[in-house]
C-alpha cells in the first residue's frame, strides 16, 4: 500500500484537505506582497538636477523667479520635453545664474516630483544617472534570494520538516522586512531584501508542500493553478497599500506586518504526514490521518489508519539518467529553456511597470487584471485544448505583443502611448498563463521516478531567468535613443517566441499515459511504442509528483 492509497481511503480532497489547502493559499499572499512591493518602493519619480546653490529647491515650481533660475542653470531637453536629469550649466548657480559659459557638468544633487510618491528608495539614495545600474543590481539580488532560499531552505524542509521550516521562514521574513523599513543605506537595503525572499520562499515552499502532500493525485494539477489566484489577490492588496502609503519606509513596514496575520494560520497547518512517514514517525503520521478521516467522515479500516504495510514510494532513479538518451536530453533542455524565459519575461514585465508612460497605479492595476484573467483562462482551457498548443499559443501571444511594442516606441508619438500599455498588458497576460501551464506540462513530461528532481532543476532555471531579467529590462541605460527603450521588449518577445517554437517539439500529455521510468520517458510520444504503465485521469499527475524542495510551481 502506497501513501496515495491511504489518501484515497480517507477521501483525497475531502473537507479536511480543502480547509488545509485554503489556509495554504492564504499563506501564499506574503509571496506576492514582499516581491512585488519592489515596483513601488523602488519606483523612480520624475526628477532633474537641483539648481546649484539653492538649498530649498523643489521639483515643483515656486514661482516665476524659480522658473527663470531653473532656465538659466539647468539645460532643457527639447526632445524629451524635460529638464536635464544628469547635468547642469557649469559655473552658473543661484548667485551667478547668468554666467556666459554654456559648458555642462554632471550634477550631484537632484530634486524629485512628489506627485505620486512622497519618497522612494530611488529618491532617498539618489539611484539615478551614474548610479542607475544599482537599481538593476538590487532587483537581481532580490531574485537571488529566491534561488538561495529554494536551495537551502527547500532542502532543510526535507531534513527538519515542513512545519519547522515554515516557522523559520515566516519569522525570519518578518524580522528582515520590518528591519528594511528602517534602513537608509544601499548595502543594508539590498542585503535585507535578499534575506526577505530567501526566508519567504522557504516559508512558501514548505507551506505549499505540506498542503499538497495531503491532496490526492487528481487534484494536484488544478491546485497548483488555483493558488495563483491568491498570488493575484496579493497584487491587488499591495496596489491598495501603495496607493494609500506613499513613503517607502512606511509601506515596507505595513507590508511586513502582514506576516503577523499569518502566524495564526501557521499553527493550523499540521506537519506533513508523508514527511513523517519518510522519517519513520508512523505514530504521529497516523494521528493526522485519523484526524483527516474523522473530518472527512470516511469509513476506514484500522489497518489503513495505523499505516500498516505502507510501502516506500521514493524514486529509484536519478535526474542525470535523463541525459543518457538524446531524445530525453533535448526535451529536458527545451523544458529548462522555457522555464528560464517565462520567468525572465514575467519579472521583466512585472517589476518594470513603472517604466511605462502614464499613471503607475493604473498600469499596475491593468497588469493585475491581465494576470488574473490569464489564470482563469488556464482553468477553462488547460484541460480541454491540451498543454502543448495552449503553452505555445500563450508564449507566442506574449512574445508577439512584446515585439510589437517596438513600433509605437520607434514610430509613434505621445498619442500612441495607449498602444504601448495595451501591448504590455497583452504580454503580461500571455506570459502569466504560460508560467502556469509550463509547470503542469513539464511535471507530466518528467517520469515519475525523477519528477521531483526534474521540477527542481526546472525551477532553478526559472530563478536564473529572474536574476537576469532586471539587467535586460534596464538595457536602455547602455543603449541610447528610442531603440534602447524598445530593446528589452524585443529581447523578451524574441526569446518568448523562440521558447514557444521549441515547445512544439515536446509531446502532448493530455489524456496520455504518463511515463513512470526513464525507459517509459524515452518511448513517450513516439508512435507505436509503449507510453507508460498507468492511465491517468484528466488533470492528474502521479503518486510521486509532489513538488518537494523547489519543484513547486510558483511565481515566488
Amino acid at each position: 500500500m502506497l501513501f496515495d492509497d491511504v489518501l484515497e481511503e480517507i477521501k483525497p480532497f475531502g473537507p479536511y484537505q480543502k480547509r488545509l489547502y485554503f489556509i495554504i493559499c492564504w499563506c501564499g499572499l506574503p509571496g506576492a506582497l514582499h516581491t512585488m512591493v519592489t515596483v513601488f518602493i523602488m519606483a523612480t519619480p520624475q526628477h532633474r538636477c537641483a539648481i546649484p546653490g539653492l538649498d530649498n529647491d523643489t521639483y515643483e515650481s515656486q514661482g516665476e523667479w524659480h522658473d527663470l533660475l531653473l532656465q538659466e542653470t539647468v539645460p532643457y531637453d527639447s526632445e524629451k520635453k524635460a529638464w536635464a536629469q544628469c547635468s547642469y550649466f557649469a559655473g552658473r548657480n543661484v548667485t551667478h545664474p547668468f554666467a556666459p559659459s554654456n559648458d555642462t557638468a554632471e550634477c550631484s544633487r537632484w530634486v524629485y516630483s512628489k506627485e505620486y510618491y512622497e519618497e522612494t528608495v530611488i529618491s532617498e539614495l539618489n539611484l539615478v544617472c551614474g548610479d542607475q545600474d544599482k537599481v538593476a543590481m538590487a532587483n537581481s539580488i532580490l531574485m537571488g534570494g529566491l534561488l538561495g532560499g529554494s536551495l537551502i531552505l527547500g532542502a532543510m524542509s526535507d531534513i527538519i520538516g515542513r512545519k519547522k521550516t515554515m516557522m523559520i521562514g515566516l519569522v525570519g521574513q518578518f524580522i528582515v522586512t520590518m528591519a528594511t523599513g528602517f534602513v537608509h543605506s544601499y548595502g543594508a537595503f539590498v542585503a535585507l531584501r535578499f534575506m526577505a525572499t530567501f526566508f519567504g520562499i522557504g516559508f512558501f515552499l514548505a507551506a505549499f508542500v505540506a498542503g499538497m502532500e495531503l491532496v490526492g493525485p487528481d487534484q494536484r494539477t488544478i491546485a497548483g493553478i488555483v493558488i495563483e489566484l491568491f498570488w493575484a489577490l496579493g497584487l491587488f492588496i499591495i496596489l491598495f497599500l501603495a496607493y494609500l502609503i506613499r513613503n517607502w519606509h512606511h509601506l515596507q513596514i505595513a507590508v511586513s506586518c502582514f506576516n503577523l496575520f499569518f502566524v495564526g494560520h501557521f499553527f493550523l497547518v499540521p506537519e506533513s504526514p508523508r514527511w513523517l512517514v519518510s522519517k519513520g514517525r508512523l505514530e504521529e503520521a497516523s494521528a493526522i490521518i485519523r484526524k483527516a478521516a474523522q473530518v472527512n467522515k470516511a469509513d476506514v479500516s484500522e489497518k489503513v489508519l495505523s499505516l500498516q504495510d505502507l510501502q516506500s514510494d521514493a524514486p529509484q532513479e536519478k535526474i542525470w539518467h535523463l541525459f543518457t538518451s538524446p531524445r530525453l536530453m533535448v526535451r529536458c533542455l527545451i523544458i529548462f529553456f522555457n522555464w528560464l524565459v517565462v520567468s525572465m519575461v514575467y519579472y521583466g514585465l512585472g517589476l518594470n511597470v513603472g517604466s511605462l508612460s502614464g499613471n503607475l497605479f493604473l498600469n499596475f492595476l491593468y497588469a493585475n487584471i491581465a494576470e488574473t484573467l490569464s489564470y482563469v483562462f488556464c482553468l477553462i482551457f488547460l484541460f480541454r485544448v491540451g498543454r502543448r498548443p495552449l503553452h505555445c499559443f500563450t508564449m507566442f501571444l506574449g512574445g508577439g505583443a512584446c515585439i510589437a511594442i517596438i513600433f509605437p516606441v520607434l514610430y509613434g508619438d505621445e498619442g500612441d502611448q495607449w498602444s504601448t500599455i495595451t501591448l504590455s498588458m497583452i504580454g503580461k497576460f500571455g506570459v502569466s498563463a504560460a508560467f502556469a501551464i509550463i509547470y503542469v506540462f513539464s511535471a507530466e513530461l518528467f517520469p515519475t521516478m525523477v519528477r521531483n528532481s526534474g521540477m527542481g532543476a526546472s525551477s532553478l532555471c526559472a530563478r536564473i531567468g529572474g536574476i537576469a531579467s532586471p539587467y535586460v529590462a534596464t538595457l536602455s541605460i547602455y543603449v541610447s535613443g528610442d531603440f534602447g527603450i524598445a530593446l528589452p521588449s524585443l529581447i523578451f518577445g524574441g526569446l518568448s517566441v523562440l521558447a514557444g517554437l521549441a515547445a512544439l517539439f515536446l509531446p502532448e500529455t493530455l489524456h496520455k499515459k504518463l511515463p513512470e521510468s526513464i525507459e517509459d520517458a524515452k518511448n513517450f510520444g513516439v508512435s507505436g511504442k509503449s507510453q507508460g504503465k498507468k492511465s491517468y485521469a484528466l488533470g492528474s499527475l502521479d503518486n510521486d509528483d509532489l513538488p518537494k524542495k523547489d519543484g513547486v510551481y510558483n511565481k515566488y
